[in-house]
């Protein structure tokens, strides 16, 4: 897992200058924030990484269905009230779902040498919302996606480590295995209320 893990910080120069030894790097699962004039325009993960997290959202998509939101939450431990967790308000859920996602947006590729000819152009329309995935050696290697995308995925990782630990893991999980424990979960806490 990539995301939250250590950020190198490369400037705009140096990865264009060394783009094919960063696309191995990032691919190994050793992140890049790429800069420029200081400022995090865009990141660089690894396309395994960007195809967890594609489906670590249509969990919580299948999550958002039964009134679970838990980017909603400051504190993923609220997570463990699951019975009793009331959705957010109508504004919340509003706001939650028009937030973009640029890790759901359709693949398009582009090859290491073209993105190394290109990158100023590739790193600005990235910084721009759209993400974009490197080919390197004939294979999907390296997805660039947004600075604040990143940032958004890292603030989520608390929680998916949270539904991890309870036994359901996001990246895996159906949305029956999804229902399947909600469903379990509330009941069992609506039980140990019963008991008390």
């Amino acid at each position: 897992m990539t995301i939250g893990g250590v950020l190198e910080a490369m400037g705009t120069r140096d990865l264009r200058a060394n783009l094919r030894a960063v696309v191995e790097r990032v691919e190994a699962g050793s992140p890049v924030v790429c800069l420029k004039d200081g400022q995090p325009l865009a990141v660089m993960i690894s396309h395994a990484e960007a195809e967890r997290w594609r489906k670590i959202e249509d969990s919580l998509a299948a999550l958002h269905a039964l009134g679970v939101y838990p980017e909603a939450l400051a504190d993923p431990s609220d997570l463990a009230d699951l019975a009793s967790l009331k959705p957010p308000d109508r504004s919340t859920i509003r706001k939650l779902t028009s937030e973009p996602r640029a890790i759901l947006s359709p693949l398009r590729t582009i090859g290491v040498s073209d993105a190394r000819a290109a990158f100023a152009t590739l790193v600005a329309e990235v910084a721009q919302g759209r993400v974009r995935t490197i080919v390197a050696g004939g294979h999907l290697a390296v997805a660039v996606i947004p600075a604040p995308e990143y940032d958004r995925l890292r603030a989520l990782t608390r929680s998916v480590s949270w539904f991890r630990g309870a036994g359901l893991d996001l990246t895996t999980a159906t949305e029956q295995h999804i229902i399947n424990f909600v469903h379990a979960y509330r009941e069992a806490a609506g039980e140990e209320q019963a008991a008390v």
